[in-house]
């Protein structure tokens, strides 16, 4: 009696046994890469929004534009809500009227937010990624209330530059039509 249909039989099942590790192992080191490039990119700031709100909170104080900005500001911020929120003021003039807007910073979880309460009548809501390295805050869009459409004007991105604890720069990315109109870009000067 012949039991060759047995070796047959297993050596099959052991060769799509080594292709079915092969390719799992293939799955699982293109797992491994995606999960080290994440982990080695800038920190969103899920995972250090504590650090990043340490970070904004050394801007309390009050601050002006400095000499270079043809439209002079002044900005004061204040901690708040017993130490968890950072409130900042903006004083402007728009066509000869001074209008203040208020953007407020806190930490939801592990990320650092905020929430801008635009003279455009909305509130877009963006989350932070901070590197640390270079003291960069980059908030990105998450959310708003009160937009009448998707093509309504808004801020839609923002980055904090920490200079030095006398000078910090903020550009601010306004959005209509669903494209990029227009950056505002301004540096501060420690007053107080």
């Amino acid at each position: 009696m012949s039991f060759e249909w047995l070796n047959w039989s297993k050596s099959k099942i052991n060769t799509e046994g080594v292709k079915k590790m092969r390719i799992a192992t293939k799955v699982l080191a293109t797992i491994a890469v995606l999960v080290l490039a994440f982990a080695s990119g800038p920190a969103r700031a899920g995972g250090n929004g504590t650090a990043a709100f340490e970070q904004m909170k050394s801007l309390v104080g009050h601050w002006e534009t400095d000499k270079s900005n043809t439209n002079k500001a002044t900005l004061d911020m204040e901690l708040t809500s017993g130490g968890t929120a950072l409130l900042e003021r903006v004083h402007v003039e728009d066509n000869g009227k001074p209008v203040e807007m208020i953007t407020l910073y806190y930490v939801d979880g592990d990320q650092l937010k905020l929430t801008h309460y635009c003279m455009a009548g909305n509130q877009p809501t963006m989350v932070a990624t901070y590197t640390p390295e270079t003291k960069t805050l980059k908030f990105d869009f998450a959310g708003i209330t009160n937009l009448k459409s998707p093509d309504s004007g808004h801020m839609h991105h923002a980055v904090y530059s920490l200079i030095d604890s006398e000078h910090f720069k903020t550009t601010w990315t306004f959005r209509k039509d669903q494209k990029d109109a227009f950056t505002e870009d301004v540096t501060y000067v420690r007053v107080k």
